[in-house]
């Protein structure tokens, strides 16, 4: 597509004249309000410093709770491998064979670090699935001595 000439241009050397309540001085109007000194206060006071402490601490609690519910994801997975174990074990049992490896993973869960959680309910469960896997352990190694 071509583009032909569509007439004259406003380059910069043309000046356009502005009107204005100034007449030919425009910027009056401007200096007026540049020299004008600020209204007193429409009664709109600014926010209160405890409107920033409430969102700072709104953010902490939302941190807190996600802390927490990854907490208990770790300690559902415990117990979740807990669980695994010992119905390993059980089926071991049965059949009439425990294998070593069982056995080391088992006492591997008892060893580590239990995650901490504020549930009471999933604290006394894992108490419970723990002492099992510790109970059944202590069988097997007294009885393999």
């Amino acid at each position: 597509m071509k583009i032909t000439g569509s007439g004259p241009t406003a380059g910069p050397s043309q000046r356009r004249k502005v009107s204005g309540r100034g007449g030919d001085r425009p910027a009056a109007g401007f200096a007026e309000h540049v020299n004008a000194r600020p209204s007193a206060s429409s009664g709109v006071a600014p926010s209160p410093p405890l409107a920033a402490l409430e969102g700072v601490l709104a953010a902490q609690e939302v941190a807190d709770s996600t802390e927490q519910r990854e907490q208990r994801r770790r300690a559902v997975r415990h117990g979740h491998s807990l669980l695994a174990e010992l119905r390993e074990l059980q089926l071991g049992l049965v059949e009439g064979w425990v294998s070593e490896g069982t056995l080391h993973r088992l006492a591997g869960l008892l060893d580590g670090l239990r995650p901490v959680v504020e549930d009471p309910k999933l604290d006394a469960l894992l108490d419970d699935l723990e002492l099992r896997a510790a109970v059944e352990l202590a069988k097997l190694r007294r009885s393999s001595a």
